[in-house]
């Protein structure tokens, strides 16, 4: 039984592991291939949004369209109307975008790490289970 739990145990941890290690990828993609662009922070009213506002980021493509993604309310809180943000996109996915400073380093380390641990103690478990 004890070994069943050191492998779900270091499944989870397996999982967070990849999940962290994938988004720093991204960030490290977005970074090297991706194209750098301004983009301003558009508040606009929504009454049944939580906020009362729904805030979008909106940046213009090398190719002349303008676009509008709408952010996530942890990071639109951040932001305030009109604020210019560097940014970098996909030029193959323009809709896949990296925010300068905003692109959730902490919360990337912390899959790693936790991942991490959750590997080595279910592993620890699973080899030394009675």
């Amino acid at each position: 039984m004890a070994i069943a739990v050191g492998v779900w145990i270091a499944l989870a941890g397996a999982l967070a592991l990849l999940v962290g290690v994938t988004a720093r990828r991204n960030v490290r993609r977005l970074r090297s291939t991706g194209v750098k662009a301004w983009g301003t922070a558009v508040h606009r009213p929504v009454p049944d949004h939580p906020r009362g506002q729904r805030v979008t980021l909106q940046y213009t493509l090398a190719d002349g369209r303008v676009l509008e993604r709408p952010l996530p309310a942890r990071r639109a809180a951040r932001l305030s109307a009109g604020e210019k943000v560097l940014l970098w996109y996909d030029p193959g996915d323009p809709t896949d975008v990296l925010i300068y400073g905003r692109d959730a380093r902490t919360s990337d380390l912390a899959f790693i790490l936790i991942g991490l641990a959750f590997l080595v103690i279910g592993t620890t478990i699973a080899a030394f289970a009675p």
